[in-house]
Formats: C-alpha cells, sequence, structure tokens
C-alpha cells in the first residue's frame, strides 16, 4: 500500500516540521511552517519556475534536470530548510480515486476485500500500483456497507518523484495527492458537516474536488487553465503574452473595460468552466444517495489556485450554477492558531499556495 511503502520508515518524524513542495508542470511552490507556544508561524515560502518540457501531464519527462532544479533551490534555501525533510504532491491526473461499497465485514478484512475492488475499478494491475484506502466513517452505524474511498498511482509515477527527491538531496516524509493536501489546507472544521466542491485553476489545468465529512469523494481534471484564459486574449485583443497576462489580472470579467474585448476573449473558457462544475455537480447528486459522508446538496464551491483570482469569476460561476461561489482559504484549518492574523502571502498570491500549505500543515495536523 502507498501508506506502509511510503511512511512507514518515517513515522517518527511525521510531527516534525516538513516543507511542502506542490510540483506542477511549470512551477514548483514550496511552504514551512514552524511552531512555538502553541502557534502556528510562517517559516518561508517561494515559488520555483520550471524550464519547459521538464514535467508534462504531471509526468516527469526529465528527472535529472528537475533534480538539478531542485539542488540548486537547496543550496539557496539550505539554512531555512534545515532538516532536508519534505512532504511532496503527487500529480492529480496521474491519480486513480475511487468510491466503492464493500459488505459489511470486519476492518482487518477490508485490506484484503480492497484488493479485490482495485481489479474491478482501476484499469491497472494491485502490483503495478502504489495504493492507499480510507474507510468512511458513517454519522451513525446504521448502514449495511461500508463506504470506502481508495486513492492509487501507478508506481512508475511514484518511483520517478522519489528518485528525484532523492537525487536532489531531500528526504520524503510524504508523498501524497494535491487534493488530499487542498482539504487539509482549506476546510475548515466547521464545513466538515457540508459537502463542498474545491475548484482548483491552475495555470495548465483545473481540477475538481468533492469533498463530504470531510472525506475526497469525487476528483476530475480537465485541461482548462489560466494558460489558455490567455491566450484567448492575446488572440481576441491582440496583445503579447505577457500584456496578455496583465490585462487577465487587471480586468478579468469586467464587461466595460477595454470595450469588453477582454470579457469576450475570456467567456467562452469560463462558460466551458461553469459547464463542466455543472456535470460534476450532477454526477455527484445522482451518485451520492448511498454515501454518508455528507448531505446530497453541494452547500458550496471554494475556488483556488492561482486564476482563481481572476475578477468577477465567482460572481459569474455562482450566477450560472445557482450555488454559493467563493475564494478558498488557505489556512482555514489552522486559523485559530496562526500566530498571525494577516499571513506574510500576498492575498492575490495566497491562493496557489493552497497545496504547499496543506502539504507543510500535516506536521500539525492529524494526517
Amino acid at each position: 500500500m502507498l501508506k506502509e511503502r511510503l511512511l512507514k520508515w518515517v513515522d517518527p518524524f511525521l510531527r516534525l516540521p516538513v516543507v511542502g513542495l506542490d510540483i506542477s508542470d511549470s512551477t514548483i511552490k514550496y511552504l514551512k511552517f514552524t511552531s512555538r507556544g502553541g502557534k502556528i508561524n510562517f517559516d518561508f515560502f517561494g515559488e520555483i519556475e520550471l524550464p519547459e518540457g521538464l514535467i508534462k501531464d504531471g509526468e516527469i519527462k526529465n528527472e535529472s534536470g528537475l533534480a538539478q532544479v531542485l539542488e540548486i533551490w537547496l543550496e539557496k534555501e539550505g539554512r531555512k530548510v534545515l532538516s532536508n525533510f519534505v512532504a511532496a504532491s503527487l500529480p492529480e491526473e496521474k491519480s486513480f480515486l475511487r468510491l466503492i461499497q464493500l459488505p459489511k465485514i470486519k476492518r482487518e478484512e477490508v485490506s484484503g476485500a480492497v484488493r479485490w475492488e482495485i481489479e474491478a475499478n482501476i484499469p491497472l494491475a494491485p502490483e503495478e500500483l502504489a495504493y492507499d484506502y480510507e474507510i468512511v466513517e458513517p454519522p451513525e452505524n446504521t448502514l449495511d456497507h461500508i463506504d470506502v474511498v481508495i486513492t492509487a498511482f501507478p508506481k512508475t509515477v511514484v518511483e520517478s518523484y522519489l528518485r528525484v527527491l532523492k537525487e536532489a538531496g531531500l528526504r520524503v516524509s510524504a508523498l501524497e495527492l494535491e487534493s488530499q493536501a487542498l482539504v487539509r489546507s482549506t476546510i475548515a472544521e466547521s464545513q466538515q458537516k457540508e459537502t463542498v466542491v474545491l475548484a482548483d485553476i491552475g495555470r495548465g489545468r483545473t481540477s475538481f474536488i468533492i469533498v463530504g465529512g470531510p472525506t475526497i469523494l469525487f476528483t476530475d481534471t480537465i485541461s482548462l487553465g489560466g494558460r489558455d484564459l490567455e491566450k484567448n486574449i492575446a488572440q481576441t485583443v491582440g496583445a503579447s503574452p505577457r500584456q496578455a497576462a496583465s490585462l487577465k489580472e487587471k480586468i478579468g470579467l469586467n464587461k466595460i473595460a477595454e470595450e469588453g474585448k477582454v470579457y469576450k476573449a475570456l467567456l467562452p473558457a469560463v462558460s466551458l468552466l461553469a459547464e463542466e462544475l455543472k456535470k460534476v455537480i450532477v454526477y455527484y447528486r445522482n451518485h451520492a444517495t448511498h454515501t454518508h459522508a455528507g448531505p446530497k446538496v453541494i452547500g458550496k464551491i471554494l475556488l483556488l489556485g492561482g486564476d482563481a483570482n481572476l475578477l468577477g469569476l465567482d460572481t459569474f460561476l455562482s450566477s450560472y450554477l445557482k450555488i454559493p461561489v467563493e475564494l478558498a482559504d488557505p489556512f482555514a484549518s489552522v486559523k485559530s492558531r496562526l500566530k498571525t492574523s494577516i499571513p506574510p502571502i500576498p492575498k492575490n498570491q495566497a491562493l496557489k499556495f493552497s497545496t504547499a500549505s496543506g502539504l507543510a500543515l500535516r506536521g500539525f495536523l492529524k494526517c
């Protein structure tokens, strides 16, 4: 299992502060917390731009090149990293997440049953996978079955990330799905009784995560991100890539500015985003009758990721979907424990550190 393979040997270190490494196709975002007197402090954070081609669609194409980037970063930030222990993300688009039902069997029999279910639900043999599972605990023991969430990755993907981190001189305390880290950072205890959709809008893709209870019940990824928004603006307005990025940031979905040209350029992409979100919500509504992790009705949608800050996006999606849409708080789960009420990360930049925050919080919250 994934947990046994990656975590058993480092169990004594799991509660130590670690650097959260959010690794994507275009950047690596990092963040570390420390703790003193029961309060959590921001230690350091930052972002590394990756040369094109090192990672594509979550698959490492140039292991030595990526390791070299991390080595250079480690030389620069070594004094801050200290222990070299990191918790790193695994790519959402390479994962398999399945919510399955098992008969009401003994807990010690679940592991064997899960292996059989993997063969039926995931298009890779169990021996080709690194996998983990979580039993979804019901509020009352009244059901005639057990709901189990299985998370799996091809071993080749996991081993590739491990090789790179080791070659760079980093010690791995954990590897986990991006969505797991996002839930840890953005879902406050007060939200754990409702079903929420997280929409993580990155540079090259958007991930949808349905959370109830606070178990991850469903994930999906589409190849639509901030880079596509900028391309549409550049083509429609006749702007350079840099100008398009600036227009996206400053104008967003303002219908009046620039004679409405930026809005018209963005409309097809954000409409597609809204449609994909609608499909995810409808899917959950149609398949949630047997789950007990959260209510069937979606309570709200939380936007996160670097391009969630698009001006007017929350209002647009809320109007389209008739569901409350808000910007997520990447530190919501530890808000009361933060030493400072104003994080050092600028508000318009904080959302893109949501995954790194969740990874770094492994040392402070229940895993």
